[in-house]
C-alpha cells in the first residue's frame, strides 16, 4: 500500500488532494485536526490516506479466461500480509513521533530504529515455505510479561497483537527483540498528556489543581513542578494551598516556597481561591498558579469538592490533576481513579516510581484508564525527579525494568 499524508485548511480540500495524486481507489487511514499556516492561520485537518496494492497477475488470467481463480501461493500470501505489517507499524511510529513532538525525538527513534530493524530482518526472512506462528517466541513474550509482572489476562491481547504482525519471530526473536516490540504495541496502548506548559495561553494563566489520597506526594510534586517551571522555563508561579485540615500541610507548602521565592496563598474557602486566582489573571501576575488541596477523600469527606465545582463555573484555563502512587496496589489504584471521578480529572500524575518493584502491574490501569498520564516522578529531589509522561518512556519502563 503506498500511503501518504495530506494537509488542508478543511477536509473538503484535502480530500480534493487525495483524489488529485492517488485516485479514486485511495482509503483514508487516519485523520485529525492539525496546524496549517495557509492565509496565517493556525487550524487545519490532516489526512493519512493508502493506495491499496493491486491485484495480483493471477486475477488477470482469471478475468481472461472466465475460470475459477486458482489458490494463491501460500508464500506470496505471507509476503503480502508482511509488507501490510510493514507499512502499518512504519506509518504507527511516524504518528507516534508527530504526537510526541521533539522532546522525546531520541526516545521514539531510539523505539523506531529497533522496530524497523526487526521488520527489515523479518521481510528478509520470509522463507520459501509457509511460517507457522512461532510458539517458542510467544512463550518467550508471555514469560517477559509475567517477569515484569503483567497478569496473564492483562497480556493475553499483547500477544495476539504480536502474532498478529505475521513476522517470522521464531527466527528473528531473541529476547531484545522480541522485548522492543512489546514496548512498542504497550506504547500504543497508553496515552498522554504532555506539559502544563503547553496550555498556558496569553493573559490566561494556567490553573492547575492537584487531588488524590492522603501519602501520595502531592505537596512535594508541586514543589517540583514549580522549580522546574521557575528555574528552567523562567515562568511566573504561584502557589495555593487549601489544605487547613492537616497539621504541617501548609507549613510544609511555605518552606518550598521561601526556598524557591514564590508567594504562597491560602484559600479556606472556594469563594475566596475564586478571588485568589481571578486577581492573579486580571493582574496578569503569573503564568502558572499550583494548587494543593486537601489530604485525602473519601465518601463522606468531600471537602475539595467545592472548591473545584468553584472553579469550573468560572472561564479558567484549568487543568485537574489526580496524583497516584505507583507504589500502592491496583486495586487502591483503580478504587482511586472511580472516586475522585466526582472532581473531573482531566490527567493524572504518577509519583514514587522508584518505590515498586515492577511497574508492569500498571499497564492495565494505563491502559484502561479515562485519563492520560501527564507527569511522573521518581525520588525527592527537587526540581530534578519528575519528567513529563511518555508513552514510549512508560512502555520501556513496563516491559524492560524501571532504571
Amino acid at each position: 500500500m503506498l500511503i501518504r499524508t495530506f494537509e488542508g485548511q478543511d477536509m473538503s480540500e484535502v480530500l480534493r488532494k487525495v483524489k488529485r495524486e492517488l485516485g479514486s481507489e485511495a482509503v483514508i487511514l487516519d485523520s485529525r485536526e492539525g496546524r496549517t499556516a495557509t492565509r496565517g492561520r493556525t487550524s487545519g485537518v490532516v489526512v493519512t490516506a493508502g493506495l491499496p496494492e493491486m491485484d495480483p497477475p493471477w486475477m488477470n488470467d482469471v478475468r481472461h479466461s472466465g475460470k475459477s481463480p486458482a489458490s494463491p501461493d501460500p508464500v506470496e500470501d505471507e509476503r503480502t500480509s508482511l509488507r501490510r505489517e510493514v507499512e502499518s507499524l512504519r506509518l504507527a511510529l511516524h504518528r507516534m513521533e508527530e504526537e510526541w513532538g521533539t522532546g522525546t525525538r531520541e526516545t521514539v527513534q531510539s523505539l523506531a530504529r529497533q522496530v524497523e530493524a526487526l521488520i527489515s530482518e523479518g521481510a528478509r526472512n520470509v522463507p520459501d515455505q509457509p511460517v507457522n506462528e512461532s510458539v517458542d517466541s510467544l512463550a518467550l513474550a508471555r514469560e517477559i510479561l509475567l517477569r515484569q509482572g503483567i497478569a496473564p489476562e492483562d497480556g493475553q491481547a499483547l500477544l495476539e497483537a504480536l502474532s498478529d504482525l505475521t513476522l517470522n519471530v521464531g527466527e528473528i526473536g531473541d529476547e531484545e527483540r522480541i522485548g522492543s516490540l512489546l514496548q512498542f504495541l504497550v506504547a500504543r496502548n497508553i496515552r498522554t498528556s504532555g506539559s502544563f506548559l503547553d496550555r498556558i495561553r496569553h493573559n490566561n494563566p494556567v490553573v492547575c489543581v492537584f487531588a488524590g489520597p492522603s501519602g501520595v506526594g502531592k505537596t512535594t510534586t508541586i514543589a517540583k513542578l514549580a522549580a522546574g517551571f521557575t528555574i528552567r522555563h523562567g515562568k511566573k508561579v504561584l502557589l495555593v494551598n487549601l489544605d487547613t485540615y492537616r497539621i504541617g500541610a501548609l507549613e510544609q507548602l511555605r518552606i518550598y516556597g521561601d526556598l524557591m521565592g514564590l508567594p504562597v496563598e491560602v484559600a479556606s474557602t472556594p469563594e475566596r481561591l475564586v478571588s485568589i486566582i481571578r486577581d492573579a489573571r486580571d493582574r496578569e501576575l503569573y503564568d502558572v498558579i499550583l494548587v494543593d488541596s486537601a489530604g485525602g477523600l473519601s465518601g463522606d469527606d468531600t471537602r475539595i469538592h467545592p472548591f473545584v465545582s468553584a472553579l469550573l463555573l468560572e472561564d479558567l484555563n484549568l487543568s485537574v490533576s489526580l496524583v497516584l502512587s505507583a507504589s500502592h496496589k491496583t486495586k487502591d489504584i483503580e478504587k482511586s481513579i472511580l472516586l475522585y471521578q466526582c472532581l473531573a480529572p482531566n490527567n493524572m500524575i504518577l509519583t514514587k516510581l522508584d518505590e515498586t518493584e515492577s511497574l508492569g502491574s500498571l499497564y492495565p490501569i494505563l491502559s484502561r484508564a479515562p485519563l492520560p498520564v501527564s507527569y511522573v516522578t521518581m525520588g525527592q529531589r527537587v526540581p530534578d525527579d519528575i519528567d513529563v509522561a511518555h508513552s514510549g518512556r512508560l512502555s520501556q519502563w513496563i516491559i524492560g525494568g524501571f532504571r
